[in-house]
């Protein structure tokens, strides 16, 4: 049951203002890297840890002092130093000396870059220009500080200063406002940006106020850009586009408008989905008509521009985290359009806005345009060097131009390493294309079609082949005497591991007993070492390679036969 313990709008008590005072006391003030500013805009406080008046057993709620900030603040969050908290909610009082609705914040550790370690925090309420603040937690916690952004942009973005990106093929392009008009560009990210893959779209809840104005948007986008900077520590914010409640676009991180820039918006999954934050909270309250309205055109673009279809599923790997429902290398089912808590520990976007993610799906598949497509299959992913692959697949472009006799190239990616070309070929007149090709080595090929300037450039997505090492194995005789050395000598290629094992068995009773097991250093594709049977009879000499078993025959007899063997 939750606990409620209203603090009403008046004059404080000479006890609430003394906690206010040893609360302001104790300040630690952010500097983002790129501001030389007097008063950064992002700073914190330790917050009194004394409850007022409610139990604290675990599972029941502390409500903490109001406390006033150390000047003013339009965006607070919370940290921790040790213990966990099972939830929080905050509130603030605004300079009009109203109190804003007690706001539920989820984990900062939900939506994170990849591979990064959960934080002790939550994300931030935005509260517009406020004063005070109050914190009640339920769970133990130790170390409490509020973590506060100032962001004031009164004037909002400039009328008409969303602009639609470049449109291609045909596809419906929905207005999008910059980040100059939002403050971004005074924000630039602190490292240059990663990419990825988009198949999918995850759409999220910022999990602040719903009771804003469209002129305050602008600031709320910069405020959990600052937060996102300066407490979290990201790279850029997180998300790569926002959408507000009056059906307003930003772009988010920068660069991810039309690229597939990696953002930190659902752990184990940025590298393969672009990240949309819906303004708001969403827990209890649908979102509004214009708001749907606007996702679902923004997807209708943006997913089809990756050559990716709106509508059905897809599987994704999990590259694992602490916020992940799925562990790293997990095949992970879903759909194009996903709620954030389909991939994540959390319950963003919100119970009443994962409602009605399946409207927004409809709606954007009514208004997505056919996307130009290059698609890739291998007849065998598996092959042994030094075999071809065979490789098929077809172009299609969305305004129904002919695909015939287009240029596609084929590359190849090893594991770690950087797209290399290792041949091309042309399409047929219906689109469709086929290539053979010798894969160097283990690792992933995909098709490209290099752009004409009439249609942009298009990839296929990758196809993972195996490719398994060619052994050859040479014994110095087939016949031996006991207790004779029998060189072993042989080439791994095209690629070739540090080691591969040398085993001798001998033929008992109708089966293989094994006899020796060795590991043998490979140098430069060849490997050589000996066997020494002790005992008359019938031997197997085997190299075991990646995948790979060769196997000569030996035969030990007390009348040495001195035969070479090839």
């Amino acid at each position: 049951m939750r606990v409620r313990i209203p603090v009403p709008s008046r004059l404080l008590t000479r006890r609430e203002t003394l906690t206010l005072g040893a609360g302001a006391a104790a300040i630690v003030v952010l500097r983002h890297p790129a501001a030389a500013l007097a008063r950064p805009s992002a700073f914190e406080m330790a917050l009194p840890e004394t409850a007022t008046g409610t139990a604290t057993a675990s599972g029941d709620w502390r409500t903490l002092p109001v406390a006033r900030a150390p000047r003013r603040f339009d965006l607070v969050g919370l940290r921790w130093s040790s213990g966990k908290l099972d939830a929080v909610e905050i509130r603030a009082r605004r300079r009009t000396g109203d109190w804003c609705p007690w706001t539920r914040v989820g984990p900062m550790g939900d939506h994170a870059p990849d591979a990064s370690r959960a934080r002790r925090g939550t994300d931030a309420v935005w509260t517009g220009a406020a004063d005070l603040v109050q914190v009640r937690v339920r769970g133990g916690a130790r170390g409490l500080r509020a973590r506060f952004v100032r962001s004031p942009s009164p004037a909002g973005p400039r009328a008409g200063a969303a602009r639609a990106p470049r449109a291609r093929s045909g596809q419906a392009v929905p207005p999008i406002i910059p980040r100059s008009e939002w403050g971004g560009d005074g924000r630039p990210p602190k490292a240059d940006p990663s990419y990825g893959e988009v198949q999918c779209a995850f759409v999220h809840h910022t999990v602040t106020a719903n009771d804003y104005g469209p002129e305050d948007s602008a600031s709320i986008v910069l405020g959990i850009c600052k937060y996102h900077q300066d407490h979290n520590r990201w790279n850029d914010i997180g998300y790569n586009f926002l959408v507000d409640k009056y059906g307003q676009i930003f772009e988010g991180r920068a660069g991810g408008v039309e690229l597939a820039v990696i953002g930190a918006q659902a752990q184990g999954y940025n590298s393969s989905s672009t990240g949309i934050a819906c303004m708001g909270d969403f827990s209890s309250l649908p979102n509004s008509e214009a708001g749907l309205e606007s996702l679902a055109r923004l997807i209708a673009w943006k997913l089809p521009l990756h050559g990716v279809p709106v509508t059905g599923e897809v599987t994704v790997t999990s590259a694992g985290g602490e916020a992940n429902r799925y562990p790293s290398g997990t095949p992970v089912t879903l759909q194009r359009i996903a709620g954030h808590r389909d991939g994540n520990k959390t319950s963003c976007p919100g119970a009443a806005m994962y409602g009605q993610l399946q409207r927004v799906r409809d709606r954007a598949a009514q208004l997505a345009v056919p996307a130009s497509l290059l698609s890739a299959r291998a007849a065998r992913p598996t092959v042994r060097h030094p075999s071809p692959v065979s490789l098929s697949g077809t172009l299609r472009f969305s305004d129904g131009a002919p695909a015939s006799a287009v240029t596609i190239e084929l590359q190849h990616r090893a594991a770690g390493g950087a797209w290399s070309p290792v041949g091309s070929t042309r399409t047929a007149a219906n689109g469709a294309w086929a290539f053979r090709t010798a894969a160097p080595a283990t690792g992933e090929l995909r098709a490209v079609f290099p752009g004409d300037g009439t249609h942009p450039p298009l990839e296929s997505a990758p196809i993972a082949v195996t490719v398994l090492p060619r052994v050859t194995i040479a014994l110095g005789t087939r016949s031996s005497a006991p207790g004779a050395k029998v060189d072993v000598t042989g080439t791994v290629g095209p690629t070739w591991p540090a080691k591969v094992a040398l085993v001798l068995e001998v033929r008992r009773g109708g089966r293989w007993e094994p006899v020796q097991r060795k590991r043998i250093n490979v140098r430069g594709g060849r490997f050589a070492s000996f066997v020494r049977p002790r005992a008359s009879g019938l031997y197997r000499v085997s190299v075991e390679g990646p995948g790979t078993v060769v196997r000569r025959q030996l035969r030990v007899s007390s009348v040495a036969g001195g035969t070479q063997a090839g």
